[in-house]
């Protein structure tokens, strides 16, 4: 027996059947959530596979990292939308999902079936999400985007710029991330609606537009009015002093952040020792606009401890404090690890691997453990005998 089968059978979204084609990062990150949240989610590839399954060191073909954390909790397709054979198959699957999700551009679209005409024809209980650079009804539908260009044109990399004069990327994929996650919650809002009115509908992400509503909700700012109070940017957090300090055995985050955190801080780091000293940058907006010298301030008492002092005397005046992780000590935080978070698995093709989970908490509708990823088409045969239950299996191979 495939040790992959698992059928989801819980979490909020069980029942629910999402039909995934696309590629990369953005529209397999709102497939991977939907699966987690209990959702039976169908990835449909070409053929050759995904070029995801391409990017990274693999023990096997096709299964690198970023292929098994994206494709976890999904069943696995190849269907050649190039031939009519694979359009046709494309239909059949359309017709059995309550939910279609893509990332393909607009003019490739019709020609595969996923425009709204084509799905709704199927059936117009269906909710097609989705998503790219610009508005699918824009002038700029059709202009290749990417992570990169997409924080290019959203301001994420004035962002940068504002902080230290440079601009930059971000260092992951933030705009594919964050917009796969915005598909989430728009095809969520669109179930609702379907849940009252029983009509499906057409959801379109714009990639540009969300990331410029991101961006803009707190680096507007003082820029808001018009005319303008004062520079745009968020200024706590585009000071280039904002970082985490070194102590004598790492890096650690001490954040007193309310009025009466900063004013315990300085009591322990000594710069306040008697109740008539006066205490330096008293108000939020008086550090807001220190930031240099409040910083300087937690640099030179973390400079002169431990980590694990630190922590212990800022968790005893209830001071925010947190050593600096690294991508792999994520792997062994003891909270993390307590909580399945991050957990090491045996997987049955690829042996030990490191997995995670956004491990979100439903009373109603707890969440539980889903397949883990496997490789192109692995799951013709279970897709077509759980979608196809009524035909023959020949009939759709």
């Amino acid at each position: 027996m495939d040790t992959r089968r698992e059928m989801q059978q819980h979490g909020p979204l069980a029942g629910v059947t999402v039909l995934e084609v696309s590629s990369v990062v953005m529209a397999p990150m709102a497939g991977r959530i939907m699966a987690k949240l209990g959702a039976q989610v169908i990835r449909v590839e070409p053929p050759q596979g995904d070029v995801i399954r391409r990017t990274g060191a693999a023990r096997h073909e096709g299964m690198t990292g970023a292929a098994l954390a994206l494709g976890d909790g999904k069943l696995n397709i190849a269907v050649d939308l190039r031939t009519e054979a694979g359009r046709a198959e494309l239909r059949e699957l359309i017709a059995r999902s309550d939910v279609v999700i893509t990332n393909h551009l607009p003019k490739r679209r019709p020609g595969f079936g996923l425009d709204w005409e084509s799905v709704r024809e199927i059936d117009e209980t269906t909710i097609l999400c989705t998503a790219q650079g610009y508005s699918s009804l824009s002038e700029r539908a059709d202009v290749p985007a990417y992570d990169d260009t997409v924080q290019a044109a959203a301001g994420t990399c004035d962002i940068y710029a504002k902080s230290d004069g440079v601009p930059r990327y971000a260092p992951y994929v933030m705009a594919d991330k964050i917009c796969g996650l915005t598909m989430v919650y728009s095809v969520l809002a669109a179930l609702h609606y379907r849940d009252r009115t029983g009509q499906g509908q057409w959801v379109d992400v714009p990639m540009v537009d969300v990331m410029a509503d991101f961006n803009l909700i707190e680096q507007l700012n003082d820029y808001t009015f018009e005319p303008a109070l004062g520079a745009a940017g968020w200024h706590r957090t585009l000071a280039p002093a904002r970082k985490p300090h070194p102590a004598q055995d790492g890096w650690v985050c001490v954040l007193p952040y309310t009025d009466q955190n900063w004013k315990d801080f300085l009591h322990l780091a000594g710069v306040v020792t008697t109740k008539n000293d006066a205490v330096p940058f008293p108000t939020n907006r008086d550090r807001n606009a220190h930031t240099e010298a409040v910083q300087g301030i937690i640099a030179d008492y973390a400079a002169t401890r431990s980590i694990e002092q630190i922590v212990r005397e800022c968790s005893e005046i209830r001071v925010p404090v947190q050593p600096v992780n690294t991508i792999e000590s994520l792997m062994r935080d003891p909270y993390l690890r307590s909580r399945d978070t991050v957990e090491l698995i045996e997987h049955p093709s690829e042996g030990r691997i490191w997995r995670s989970t956004p491990n979100i908490g439903f009373s109603a509708s707890p969440l539980g453990s889903v397949r883990v990823a496997g490789n192109i088409d692995q799951d013709r045969d279970e897709i077509i005998e759980t979608l196809f239950e009524s035909a023959t299996k020949e009939s759709y191979v």
